[in-house]
């Protein structure tokens, strides 16, 4: 038989979130080893996803969402926009399987096995930036999601009508900064990303190089070939 305690305690509960490495698979052991000298790291955008050549480095859709809804007449709407256009973004991965490893030509990686206190170390890197989101992609069918709440409704008629307004703006930023940011299409399921998100005050269209030595504790080598 077990046994529960239902007394209520008047101390302190320490608690604990089991957490798992990820990888960030790089195609040049200079890269890694810069990491691991200066804290030399690499993060990319969006925009940067969708102008690669390569299918299974770059995804040509990333960012883009739509949602549709039901007005109070019954009537159909559709909105289609882009999410984190303001975000710094590292890809890594939770699997070092051959197939991944082929399609990031990787010849190393480095293991990070704290995420979140990775990424925290490189928020303080970067500029204008005051929030931040990780965690797995979800791999789904399609970038479009049916919202069955009525209180949408005025805001996204609104967005519709002029994505500029203010309030419009508030409300498609309050969008994506969910299921936007870390749907990817089916096709790219094997790959199983961990994806690092930072969000700054201005918008993000390029790469940026940070040097971060501190998050340097958090990480170990790991030699693919």
């Amino acid at each position: 038989m077990i046994v529960y305690n239902q007394q209520t305690r008047t101390f302190p509960i320490e608690w604990k979130t089991k957490r798992f490495p990820v990888y960030r698979i790089l195609d040049s052991e200079e890269w890694m080893e810069n990491f691991f000298s200066t804290g030399e790291l690499q993060l990319s955008s969006f925009s940067k996803f969708k102008g690669y050549k390569d299918e299974m480095q770059g995804d040509s859709d990333e960012g883009d969402y739509g949602v549709w809804f039901d007005d109070d007449k019954n009537n159909s709407h559709y909105l289609k926009y882009e999410a984190g256009l303001n975000a710094f973004i590292l890809s890594t991965t939770q699997t070092l399987s051959d197939q991944v490893i082929n399609d990031f030509k990787g010849k190393c990686a480095i293991k990070i096995n704290h995420p979140t206190y990775f990424a925290l170390e490189i928020a303080k890197k970067l500029p204008f930036v005051s929030s931040g989101l990780e965690g797995l992609c979800d791999y789904v069918d399609s970038r479009m999601q049916f919202l069955e709440r009525q209180d949408y409704t005025d805001h996204l008629l609104l967005a519709i009508k002029d994505k500029n307004n203010p309030i419009a703006k508030e409300f498609l930023n309050h969008l994506t900064d969910g299921i936007e940011i870390f749907a990817k299409h089916n096709r790219y399921k094997h790959q199983q990303e961990y994806r690092f998100v930072w969000f700054s005050d201005n918008q993000v269209s390029s790469t940026i190089m940070v040097n971060c030595p501190e998050a340097v504790r958090y990480c170990e080598r790991v030699i693919l070939s």
